[in-house]
């Protein structure tokens, strides 16, 4: 819903957004794969222009190939899905390990030493997977074969 809310903002209704501010982070990939990283300030029907740390750009529509959107508490979700993935995998990788070497003596050992782990690199991975959302997507353009 927000995906298409966002995208419709972007291609139906630019004179509304002249004077709002959208989103407090944007990062907007243009046609040579330059990113700008900044917030929003304006949009029109042919133009965006967004405010980095080396000033504002406006980049015309037909130059942008991806914009994307910084989640508002995305990291942090990331982090904990990671996190009770991770988990969950290791404790269940390790209650089969201990049902293989209970006969041994070593009950719970591999949950006991597996789960941190799992918990700890789900984490980690869900930290690097990023907040960011797609909202504008420029279609593909077909090159013509040789």
């Amino acid at each position: 819903m927000i995906r298409l809310f966002s995208l419709l903002l972007l291609t139906l209704a630019p004179a509304c957004l002249r004077a709002q501010t959208v989103w407090p982070s944007i990062e907007i990939i243009d046609a040579r794969m330059k990113t700008h990283r900044g917030s929003f300030v304006v949009v029109t029907a042919d133009s965006l222009t967004v405010q980095t740390a080396a000033g504002q750009a406006t980049l015309q529509r037909n130059t942008i190939a991806r914009v994307s959107r910084r989640l508002p508490g995305a990291k942090r979700r990331q982090i904990l899905l990671g996190a009770a993935v991770g988990g969950g995998a290791a404790l269940a990788i390790g209650a089969i390990a201990d049902r293989r070497f209970a006969n041994e003596g070593r009950n719970h050992l591999a949950k006991a030493i597996l789960t941190p782990i799992g918990v700890g690199a789900g984490a980690a991975l869900g930290a690097a997977s990023g907040g960011w959302e797609t909202v504008y997507r420029a279609k593909a353009i077909a090159r013509p074969t040789p």
